[in-house]
């Protein structure tokens, strides 16, 4: 019967612990952070090994998914070509980023113009001192000090549609 009692105590504490919010490593707390399942995506990048992933690695990097993701070789994303990518690069098609953050002008195909958009645009939130690189730091964002996603602008439509 202690011992039920040691572990329930031990279990409360340690639940109030994590439950109190900021504080972190000042007070003894553990520190908790968010990693996104594009972030997943992004360290893959890193061609070199430096832990940052430069322009030309995103480059790089957005070419070889888009390339993975594209199944039928035609230039476009098929919504089932989309879930497949997600599922196996992003982890699951419920992480996000979802189709439709691509898929801007709801045609039910995402271009790779669509999709280098939605990446850089997540490559530009995360890049905080804003120098085209990503570090590692930039890519984990603090439990309660998450950003709010940035406002995005719509794409210049095109001449001719």
């Amino acid at each position: 019967m202690q011992l039920k009692v040691w572990v329930g105590g031990l279990c409360a504490a340690t639940l109030a612990a994590c439950a109190s919010g900021s504080g972190g490593a000042a007070n003894n707390e553990p520190i908790r952070a968010l990693l996104s399942a594009d972030t997943m995506m992004f360290v893959s990048f890193d061609g070199d090994g430096d832990a940052a992933i430069s322009a030309a690695e995103v480059d790089a990097g957005l070419a070889r998914e888009f390339a993975r993701a594209d199944a039928g070789a035609d230039g476009q994303l098929q919504p089932n070509e989309f879930q497949t990518w997600a599922n196996l690069v992003l982890g699951g098609g419920q992480l996000g980023p979802y189709r439709l953050d691509f898929d801007r002008n709801v045609d039910n195909v995402i271009t790779r113009e669509e999709f280098d958009a939605e990446l850089r645009a997540r490559v530009r939130d995360y890049d905080e001192n804003e120098d085209g690189a990503l570090t590692r730091s930039e890519l984990i964002r603090l439990v309660g000090q998450a950003r709010p996603p940035a406002p995005r602008r719509q794409p210049a439509p095109s001449i001719g549609n």
